[in-house]
């Protein structure tokens, strides 16, 4: 993400804030600042309010601190708003920095529309979470994110800062100002605290939309920004989900449409058979017709027969249960669309059969007794884009472990690699605009409303003119829709324009 040359100058300005010496500070800040925004902009930090460091200097009680606020705050004193803040720790021997994001004593006032945007916090969790990910924090240190951005009224709960080192016992700083720190993380003056703390830099003047040096536009959009979002949402592995399949037994694959959760059920059914944890597997789907005679057993019309006569029916439930206890292996069965039925009519009393863990034994309507066995499997896949029929029943959800399959730019990426070798224009060109979407609903989708993002599969195309295709009459009308019926609300221009663009492809 950065150079020798970029963080030999985060490691300078970190030592004046380790040694407390503001004109040092300035001195040092105005060259990385330089260096990321340009001439310009350093030279007016000293006037205009964005930086703090005369509060390095003074008693202990003032609790010292460097910072980066906003154009046109307080050059000293009580200031408003959201702000990056580095303390250093009050030991004899200080060697630890204390990287927040803040909010100023003074309360949120310009920035409320800023701090309301949803992107802020995903991706301050987000950054949190690469840099542990990356052993950029004092080893052993815990970070945190308040889940309200803008909550000046509860402090760093007490358990996170017993974990915070050297700022654990930093007594005076938690009474002052523990209620205005939104995220907390605990570096080092060493290489992984430089790219933690110029990583925080980056992203806090994106958030302000400050003007940068082409190279760090660069590195924002191609390096930092696809970092966060993929520490955002990961897509789960497929031995992982074997495992933790043969464990739970009953998973539920949820999330928007396109994101492959059927295939990917098929895969691990596939795999699983392959490896010999299964015999066989069947596949259903459930659709607002099905019944309890359907899945489970009852009575249908003989219609080969001249007279009105019932026969009995197995259904796919039933059957799979018996060919588990029938194979020296097991059995899997896959509900696709699991919450389009009614799932507590669909199961009845059969529910009762599948509490993970339990060897339960059931006497169904017919006087038929049923049996679970330790190796019977249960994979249904759930859309999450309409939240009218994602409401499951407590005693479903209990019963099942649910597993997130977002939108990923790894999968699409990894689908064109295997299967699209000899096409890298049509590959290029639908990561740039599955990117182009993925970001603006990073950015600025409620949680709510990230059950709508398209998944990657709408973006496989084995030519351009497909793909050109798929944007033009599967994409655009799917954005057009959220729209009209009042999705969507934060990211309405952006969502506007990416569809324009493909309506012109």
């Amino acid at each position: 993400m950065s150079n020798s040359k970029e963080i030999k100058l985060v490691q300078d300005l970190l030592q004046t804030i380790l040694d407390k010496n503001p004109q040092d500070a300035l001195n040092k800040s105005k060259i990385l600042l330089e260096e990321i925004f340009g001439k310009r902009f350093s030279d007016g930090v000293e006037n205009n309010g964005i930086l703090r460091y005369n509060s390095l200097t003074g008693q202990e009680e003032n609790i010292q601190y460097w910072g980066i606020l906003y154009e046109g705050a307080t050059t000293s004193g009580v200031y408003e708003n959201f702000s990056l803040v580095a303390f250093p720790d009050n030991t004899d021997n200080p060697n630890q920095v204390l990287l927040c994001f803040g909010i100023g004593t003074g309360g949120i006032t310009d920035d409320a529309s800023l701090l309301g945007i949803p992107g802020v916090k995903r991706s301050i969790s987000s950054l949190l979470k690469f840099i542990r990910r990356e052993n950029w924090l004092v080893s052993g240190m815990r970070t945190f994110v308040k889940d309200e951005i803008v909550d000046d009224t509860t402090s760093i709960p007490q358990e996170i800062i017993r974990n915070l080192g050297n700022f654990s016992s930093y007594d005076s700083l938690w009474k002052k100002y523990g209620k205005y720190l939104p995220s907390v993380c605990v570096i080092e003056k060493n290489d992984g605290g430089a790219r933690a703390f110029l990583s925080h830099i980056l992203l806090y003047g994106h958030f302000r939309e400050w003007s940068f040096k082409k190279k760090y536009l660069e590195i924002i959009k191609n390096e930092l920004f696809p970092k966060l979002i993929e520490e955002w949402r990961e897509y789960p592995e497929i031995n992982w989900l074997i495992s933790y399949l043969q464990e739970r037994k009953y998973i539920i694959l949820q999330g928007p449409p396109g994101t492959g959760k059927t295939f990917l059920a098929e895969k691990i059914a596939s795999k699983m058979k392959a490896d010999e944890i299964i015999e066989d597997y069947e596949t259903i789907q459930f659709h607002s017709s099905v019944a309890y005679e359907d899945f489970v057993e009852g009575i249908r019309p003989n219609t080969k027969s001249d007279q009105l006569l019932f026969r009995e029916n197995i259904g796919p439930f039933i059957r799979c249960v018996e060919k588990s206890k029938k194979s020296e292996k097991g059995y899997l069965l896959i509900i696709d669309e699991i919450n389009r039925g009614d799932i507590a009519k669909i199961l009845g009393e059969a529910i009762f059969l599948l509490e993970p863990g339990e060897k339960r034994k059931i006497t169904l309507r017919s006087g038929k007794k049923l049996e679970m066995p330790d190796n019977f499997y249960l994979i249904a896949t759930m859309n999450t884009a309409d939240r009218t029929i994602a409401m499951l029943d407590f005693a479903i959800r209990r019963r099942f472990a649910f597993i997130d399959i977002w939108p990923s730019a790894k999968q699409l990426q990894q689908i064109y690699d295997n299967n699209m070798p000899d096409n890298p224009q049509v590959k290029e060109k639908a990561l740039e605009y599955y990117n182009k979407i993925q970001n603006i609903f990073f950015e600025n989708a409620t949680e709510e409303d990230l059950y709508l993002q398209p998944g990657h599969t709408y973006f496989i195309a084995e030519s351009m003119d497909a793909l050109k295709a798929k944007m033009k009459y599967e994409v655009a009308p799917l954005l057009r829709e959220y729209l009209a019926v009042g999705k969507l609300s934060f990211a309405k221009n952006e969502l506007q324009a990416i569809m324009e663009e493909f309506e012109e492809v």
